[in-house]
């Protein structure tokens, strides 16, 4: 049984339709990449799967029940993480605060949980003291996960993780975004550095105004020359 089964999504924004039939699936512990061209939906699909998106059609499923036109809020508790691409830290806050506030559902984990958070990003415990927003793109990112892995979610979704951020710092951020898969969680990411995305997940879907375009094996994608050509940079 899937994770994460969303069929026929359709919704969008003020009456204008932005997915127009998506299909999305995560079994556990496996990370499934979205991508394609700006405008195609991915976002919008992301925050449909989360509740911030109303749905006209179609339905979500998580862990085998029905979650569509829940609120983000109950999709925690169920086990779903987000992390949106912006405004996704409190700047004036500390690094430990963040994650203090990460663990509102579970507060008699949070010393069990921060210390693994701070295993995962051991940037973070030296700078645990440090407000977020003093901290450099990729370590605010790094915040960003943290805080939603203090809810201990059996999903983590994604929303271009590593947008803005060095090739160097892409890279650690996927090697941590791999790190956590391996420790149990499933992982659902929205990314336009495509390829490399692909290179560390299991399978992927492309979308395209707002419709599946093409979806399979990470492999499979990476070595299809109308993706490469289109979606892959040649």
């Amino acid at each position: 049984m899937a994770l994460l089964e969303a069929q026929g999504m359709v919704g969008g924004y003020g009456g204008m339709d932005i997915l127009n039939g998506v299909d999305i699936t995560v079994d556990t512990q496996e990370i499934v990449v979205i991508i394609g061209a700006n405008g195609a939906g991915k976002s919008t699909a992301m925050k449909a799967l989360f509740g911030l998106v109303a749905l006209r059609g179609g339905n979500v499923r998580f862990d085998g029940a029905d979650v569509t036109g829940l609120a983000p809020n109950h999709l925690v508790a169920r086990g779903m993480g987000y992390v949106p691409q912006e405004r996704n830290v409190f700047r004036n806050l500390t690094v430990r605060e963040n994650l203090e506030m990460g663990a509102f559902l579970k507060p008699a984990a949070t010393a069990r949980v921060m210390a693994q958070v701070f295993d995962l990003f051991p940037v973070l415990a030296e700078k645990a003291k440090q407000p977020a927003g003093e901290l450099s793109g990729g370590q605010r990112q790094m915040v960003a996960v943290g805080r939603a892995l203090m809810a201990e979610p059996r999903l983590l979704m994604l929303d271009e993780p590593t947008a803005g951020l060095s090739p160097l710092v892409m890279e650690q951020i996927f090697e941590r975004i791999v790190a956590v898969n391996r420790a149990g969680i499933g992982i659902l990411l929205v990314e336009q550095n495509a390829r490399q995305a692909l290179a560390i997940a299991h399978r992927g879907y492309v979308l395209a105004t707002g419709r599946n375009r093409f979806a399979g094996t990470a492999a499979a994608l990476l070595g299809n020359p109308d993706i490469g050509q289109s979606f892959l940079g040649g």
